[in-house]
C-alpha cells in the first residue's frame, strides 16, 4: 500500500479545504447533489466545529460533498485516496456508488473511472459503534454508548487526494533488512507488472551506495537507524513507465525474558500513549501539530510512544521515522471489556468481530511494514483476557499476527495478575496499565511504590517475559497547587509519577513506562472528566505541566 506522491511520472492532487456537509438519514443515497448543506472543513471531525448541539452529538449518518477538477492525461489511471474517515463509509462518484471504508483509522483507496471535466464526491459516512464494528459499542434510545475513554469523533480525519499512476505501475513496495557485521542486506519486494524493474539505494546526502534489480541488495558499511541516530536511506524503484521513492531505515530488534534489544543494544523504553486530538481539529490531522507533538517528544528525552487506541496517520508514523522515535502499533481492537458479563460471548465480541479484528491488523502491518519506527505490534488494549472466551479469541488471532507480522507481539492488560490472566503467554512483550493511588486507594502515595512493584514482579516471574508500564497517571489541572499535595494538583501528579518511577526501577524484567497521557483530551461525558480526560503532561493546547521538567531531567540520563 503505497502512500500517493508526485514525480515525473505520477501527479497527486489535494481535496483539503470546505466541504459541503449535512446529517442525513439512514438510506440515503447522493443519486443528486445535496441540497442545504452546510461549510465543513477537511479534515477535521465535525463534531468539534459545528455550534448545533444536535448535529456535534448526531448518532448515524452524514453527508460529506465535493465537487472537484483535475487534469486527465491520456495513459493513466486515476485513484481517490481518503486517509480516514470515521468510522464506516460509502463513497459515490457523480451518483454512483465506488466502494467502502470499514474503519475509522485506516486508508480507502478506489479507483476512479469515468471521470468528468466537473466531477461530484460524495462520502456517506456512519459513526455508530456496534458488537461489530472495532472499537466495538451499541446504541441506546439513539444514544451512542461505549466503553472506550476516548471521544467518538466522526468525519473525514485525514487528507483527501485524489493521485494518477501509469496504466502499468509500481502497486507495493517492501522493504526488510539485515543487519549482518559491515554490510546489510536490504530485501526488496515490488508488486508490479512492469518487466523491468531497477532498485537504486541513496543515502542521506543523495548519494547511490548500492543498486541492483527487485531481490537482495547489499548496502557496505551501513548506518543503522536508532532513536539517537535516525539515518534514512531512500530506496528508488524504477520501471520502463514508473519511479516510486520510499525511506527506510536498516535496523534490528529482538527480545529475551528481561529486555528488549535494537541493533543488540538493550533499549528502555521511555514515552508515552497519546491521542489524536486538538482543539477545534478533534481527530483531524494537521501536519503543524503533528510536528509540534514530535519536537515535545524529543524535548523531553523520550524514545517512544504507543498509538494507543488506534494506528495514527501515515504522516504521523513517517515523522516517527524522521524523529527517531520507537513506536508500539496498535490496531483499535479497545473497549473490550463490557462491565457486567461475559465479553467474548456471539451477541458481543463474536466471530464477525475476530474476522474484522484479523482484517485490521494485515491492514496495518500492509501500511506500516516499511517504517523502521515501527517495533511492535499491540493487538487490543485492556480487553477482558481473565475470561475463559479470550483464550480462545486471541490464540486465533495472535497466531493470525504472526503469520504476516515479524515484529515482536503485545497484547496491553487491564486484568490484574491475581485475576487470572489467560492470553499473556501467547505474546512476547506484556504491557499493562496500572493506576495504584489514584483508581485504587485514591491519594495514598505511600502505597504506591510497593503496589506496582509487587504486580510488575508478578508478572515478570511468572510468564518470564518483559514487561511495559504501558499507562500510568493522575488527572491534573494545570495551575492548580497544593502543600502539601492534593489530588488533582500539579504537585501530586509529580509526585505520583516519581513513586511509580521508583517502583520501575526496583523492579526486575521492566523495559519500559510510558507516561499516560502525552496532552489532555476529550473524553465521553461523565462526572469524573471535566473537559475530558486531565492526566496529560502536557496541556491540550500542548503547554508543560509542573511535572514535564520532571520526567525530562529523569528520561535524560535513564537507560
Amino acid at each position: 500500500m503505497l502512500y500517493p506522491k508526485s514525480n515525473q511520472c505520477r501527479d497527486v492532487y489535494s481535496l483539503n479545504g470546505i466541504w459541503s456537509f449535512k446529517t442525513v438519514d439512514e438510506n440515503y443515497c447522493p443519486a443528486e447533489p445535496a441540497k442545504d448543506g452546510g461549510c465543513m472543513a477537511v479534515p477535521a471531525s465535525f463534531n468539534e466545529i459545528v455550534t448545533d448541539r444536535k448535529i456535534k452529538d448526531h448518532v448515524g449518518k452524514v453527508l460529506y460533498e465535493k465537487v472537484f477538477s483535475v487534469p486527465v492525461r491520456e495513459g493513466m489511471q486515476y485513484r481517490l485516496r481518503i486517509g480516514a474517515t470515521s468510522h464506516k463509509s460509502d463513497v459515490y462518484l457523480n451518483g454512483a456508488y465506488i466502494g467502502s471504508g470499514v474503519n475509522g483509522y485506516f486508508p480507502i483507496d478506489l479507483p476512479l473511472e469515468n471521470l468528468k471535466e466537473e466531477n461530484r464526491l460524495s462520502v456517506v459516512i456512519d459513526n455508530r459503534l456496534t458488537f461489530k464494528t472495532l472499537p466495538p459499542g451499541k446504541v441506546v434510545d439513539g444514544r451512542q454508548i461505549y466503553n472506550h475513554d476516548f471521544y467518538n469523533f466522526a468525519g473525514i480525519h485525514r487528507d483527501v487526494m485524489v493521485y494518477s499512476v501509469p496504466q502499468k505501475h509500481i502497486r507495493d513496495i517492501q522493504i526488510k533488512t539485515v543487519v549482518d557485521g559491515d554490510y546489510s542486506l536490504v530485501s526488496v519486494a515490488v508488486d508490479t507488472d512492469c518487466e523491468k524493474v531497477v532498485c537504486k539505494i541513496k543515502d542521506k546526502e543523495n548519494n547511490i551506495v548500492a543498486e541492483g534489480g527487485a531481490g537482495l541488495i547489499k548496502v557496505p558499511n551501513p548506518h543503522t537507524w536508532s532513536p539517537e541516530s535516525p539515518y534514512l536511506y531512500t530506496l528508488v524503484v524504477e520501471t520502463e513507465c514508473d519511479k516510486y521513492e520510499e525511506k527506510f531505515g536498516i535496523r534490528k530488534i529482538a527480545v529475551d525474558g528481561k529486555h528488549f534489544y535494537l541493533n543488540d543494544k538493550p533499549v528502555y523504553l521511555k514515552g508515552f500513549g497519546m491521542h489524536e486530538d486538538f482543539f477545534i481539529l478533534g481527530k483531524g490531522n494537521n501536519p503543524a501539530v503533528n510536528v509540534r507533538n514530535f519536537e515535545l517528544l524529543k524535548w523531553m528525552n523520550a524514545n517512544s510512544i504507543r498509538t494507543s487506541h488506534y494506528p495514527y496517520s501515515e504522516e504521523i508514523m513517517s515523522l516517527a521515522d524522521e524523529y527517531g522515535i520507537l513506536v508500539i502499533d496498535e490496531v483499535p481492537a479497545v473497549g473490550m471489556h463490557w462491565w457486567g458479563g461475559l465479553n467474548f460471548e456471539p451477541e458481543k465480541l463474536s466471530d464477525d468481530v475476530k474476522a474484522l479484528h484479523k482484517d485490521l491488523i494485515a491492514r496495518l502491518i500492509a501500511r506500516d511494514k516499511n517504517h523502521p519506527s515501527v517495533v511492535m505490534l499491540s493487538v487490543a488494549n485492556e480487553a477482558a483476557t481473565h475470561e475463559d472466551g479470550a483464550r480462545t479469541y486471541f490464540e486465533d488471532v495472535i497466531s493470525f499476527a504472526r503469520s504476516v507480522c515479524d515484529l515482536p507481539i503485545t497484547i496491553v492488560e487491564f486484568t490484574k495478575f491475581d485475576d487470572g490472566p489467560k492470553v499473556a503467554d501467547l505474546v512476547d512483550v506484556i504491557a499493562i496499565n496500572r493506576y495504584y493511588g489514584w483508581y485504587t486507594d485514591h491519594g495514598a502515595l505511600d502505597l504506591v511504590r510497593g503496589q506496582m512493584k509487587e504486580e510488575i514482579e508478578k508478572w515478570h516471574t511468572h510468564f518470564n517475559k518483559p514487561i511495559i508500564v504501558a499507562e500510568f497517571g493522575a488527572d491534573t489541572i494545570e495551575g492548580l497547587h497544593s502543600l502539601p499535595s492534593e489530588s488533582f494538583s500539579e504537585e501530586f501528579q509529580e509526585e505520583y509519577l516519581i513513586e511509580n518511577f521508583k517502583a520501575f526501577d526496583e523492579s526486575e524484567g521492566c523495559i519500559g513506562e510510558h507516561v499516560w497521557n502525552f496532552a489532555d483530551f476529550k473524553t465521553k461525558p461523565g462526572i469524573t472528566r471535566i473537559r475530558g480526560n486531565r492526566k496529560g503532561v502536557f496541556t491540550k493546547d500542548r503547554q508543560p505541566k509542573l511535572v514535564a521538567k520532571t520526567i525530562k531531567a529523569r528520561w535524560e540520563t535513564k537507560k
